[in-house]
């Protein structure tokens, strides 16, 4: 009986631990600029998805002059002058600044919505108040004024064309509504929680401390190794249903967003969540698999011990 109250005690404490430690990385990614900056700032995916944003400006100002012969250079021109625009001086800081936007703004979203679910303000499960709008407006306004140059000069020989007239009709303040976090996994209510709970991983990691030491004094001597085992397995079978938990959520997102210049965006910007979450999730399964281990050493020594006691 009391092994088996060990095992439900390390099972508890296992879970609360993933949970602590997951909370422990998204609020520092949610809450402090730097994280944001290192995901989304450099690597292969991310200057992806730094290079996607021009394009996808470019795909947004599609048939915006009106002109057939210029509609059709205005997509050569954006292709050309995409990597120009991801090269010019003023393009990391403003890539920096709608990083930071980005997102300041999805925490005061939640902030709202927290408010007004305290108010008592019913929120519907199909809300998309909580999925994340990529502010790109510090770009957008480098992007559209070096297209617009572009543009003039490869249309300046065409019929029709004038130094007037080719001007995109891009508002040069670009909000990307995304469907991250997908409604059909979590609804806006169920984002708000989750937030106030990330906030919470000193005490969840507290708790996780209380609850272990908990099991091992529940345990009877010699069975000790158990709750080190099941504490371990249970932390490291929570990394795996993460990572098939991020791969389904990546799928759900693509599915729902089907405009071409908003995939553009998506994709990248999933891969370099990707690429920094994959780490986190390894080190979460490797902690895990690392205190399993212990636990079985400490069987291996409980066994041993139990061995020479029969043999006196």
């Amino acid at each position: 009986m009391r092994n088996f109250l060990a095992v439900i005690l390390a099972i508890i404490a296992g879970v609360t631990a993933s949970v602590g430690l997951v909370a422990w990385q998204l609020n520092s990614v949610i809450h402090e600029p730097e994280p944001v900056q290192d995901i989304l700032g450099s690597g292969e995916a991310a200057e992806e998805f730094k290079a996607s944003v021009p394009d996808a400006l470019g795909s947004m100002a599609a048939d915006s002059t009106g002109v057939g012969l210029i509609d059709d250079a205005v997509g050569e021109a954006v292709s050309a002058a995409a990597g120009e625009i991801t090269a010019h001086e003023d393009f990391d800081q403003a890539w920096s600044e709608s990083l930071e936007l980005t997102r300041t703004g999805w925490v005061e979203d939640i902030a709202s919505l927290r408010d007004r679910m305290e108010a008592g303000e019913p929120i519907a499960d199909n809300a998309t108040d909580a999925q994340l709008q990529l502010q790109l407006d510090p770009v957008a306004q480098v992007s559209v004024s070096m297209l617009e140059d572009t543009i003039r000069e490869a249309t300046a020989d065409l019929p029709g064309a004038s130094e007037n007239s080719v001007s995109l009709n891009t508002d040069p303040d670009l909000t990307v509504n995304t469907s991250v976090p997908p409604v059909t996994m979590l609804t806006a209510e169920q984002v708000v929680l989750a937030e106030e709970l990330i906030t919470l991983w000193p005490i969840l990691l507290v708790i996780v401390g209380i609850v272990f030491l908990m099991a091992l004094l529940v345990a009877s001597s010699g069975s000790r190794w158990i709750s080190w085992l099941v504490t371990g397995l249970v932390i490291a079978v929570v990394g795996v249903f993460s990572k098939f938990g991020f791969s389904a959520m990546q799928n759900s997102i693509l599915e729902d967003d089907g405009d071409a210049a908003y995939l553009s965006l998506l994709r990248p910007f999933l891969r370099a969540v990707q690429d920094w979450a994959d780490p986190q999730i390894l080190i979460l399964i490797a902690i895990g698999v690392g205190i399993a281990l212990l636990g079985i050493l400490g069987g291996f020594i409980s066994s041993n011990q139990r061995s020479r006691r029969q043999l006196r």
